[in-house]
């Protein structure tokens, strides 16, 4: 017997979370659509923020004109990762299972759909978080799968907020440098004041070394800046101080891409400089399966016994995409170079 939705999103929430920095930061809201269409003016997004519609270079734009205005919109494209319930390990012990077996074939097939929802949330946060780093990194998200034709979501963000340090004595590694000097002339560039700053590691090592970042650590000076420069945790998130009024994170997240190259969310270098005011949005479009009933949910988990030939499988569906309201609200910068 397979189980129902109701059943299996109960399971899912129970399970252990990914927990991923710039969705849980930025893109705190949700919005569910009844449509397999994500409707920008539907969101209430402030036509000032000049957010532009979705276009693509490859695929013909999803923009029309409707009662003398323009309806923006965007099809996202479907995740579906699917996994066979494995009857083979129903047949011996889990890892931390009592010696000799004290689950019952039945209690591990329970256990195998669970690993497989778990592991299928997953992948689905993490392509999540891909998009919302790639909004935070260049304000944009490319689209693009076997069976998905390649799609540029723009959402214009001005140029300027992507940047790379090109003169060698600007950069952080150099000692001529000053990141807290840098880091306020950025923050006049944005559309609101930045309230993080997150960097990769190289970044980070270079930050906490400087000299003009210690001068400002230097409670002595009647500084409040509190950074902890020591060597971290080794948690893949984590939080290292204030600069001033602004929170400073070390972020390490890594993905596998579709070629098993793992990278990380940030690039080598980089840091982003963020405010809360980008008031990001995780849009979902609907679910047009009809065990879903086409319903507007974030993600659709789906059990099914085929006959012939005989499997169980287990998929999770999800039509997702990160908005940020104010564009203008981060920027990404290459302040150093890889070592």
């Amino acid at each position: 017997m397979s189980y129902d939705t109701a059943t299996l999103l109960r399971v899912v929430a129970g399970l252990p979370r990914f927990d991923p920095l710039f969705l849980n930061r930025f893109f705190p809201g949700v919005a569910l659509f009844d449509t397999d269409t994500v409707n920008f003016d539907k969101l209430g997004i402030d036509q000032a923020t000049k957010l532009a519609p979705f276009v693509s270079p490859l695929v013909a734009g999803q923009v029309r004109t409707d009662q003398g205005g323009e309806l923006r919109s965007f099809r996202p494209a479907y995740l579906k990762p699917k996994h066979v319930v494995d009857p083979q390990r129903m047949l011996v012990r889990r890892p931390g299972e009592a010696l000799g077996g004290a689950m019952t074939p039945a209690m591990r097939r329970d256990a195998v759909i669970a690993d497989n929802l778990r592991l299928q949330r997953d992948q689905i946060m993490r392509r999540l978080e891909w998009m919302a780093a790639a909004a935070l990194r260049t304000g944009k998200v490319i689209v693009a799968g076997e069976d998905y034709p390649t799609t540029e979501v723009d959402f214009r963000r001005t140029s300027a907020l992507t940047k790379t340090i090109s003169v060698a004595n600007d950069k952080w590694s150099a000692t001529t440098s000053n990141p807290p000097d840098a880091i306020e002339e950025w923050d006049t560039e944005l559309e609101a004041p930045s309230t993080d700053i997150i960097m990769n590691r190289v970044a980070w090592k270079h930050f906490r070394k400087h000299a003009a970042v210690q001068a400002l650590l230097d409670t002595r000076r009647g500084s409040e800046s509190t950074i902890e420069t020591a060597p971290g945790n080794g948690e893949v998130v984590q939080y290292k101080g204030m600069l001033g009024a602004k929170a400073v994170w070390v972020y390490t997240g890594t993905y596998t891409d579709d070629t098993g190259t793992t990278k990380e969310y940030l690039e080598s270098g980089e840091i982003i400089l963020a405010s809360a005011a980008l008031e990001g949005i995780r849009a979902f479009g609907a679910i047009l399966d009809p065990a879903a009933g086409y319903q507007a949910l974030e993600m659709f988990p789906k059990n099914w016994i085929s006959e012939d030939p005989a499997a169980e499988f287990v998929m999770t569906q999800s039509a997702p995409l990160p908005i940020p309201k104010r564009p203008n609200a981060s920027m990404c910068v290459k302040v150093t170079d890889a070592t």
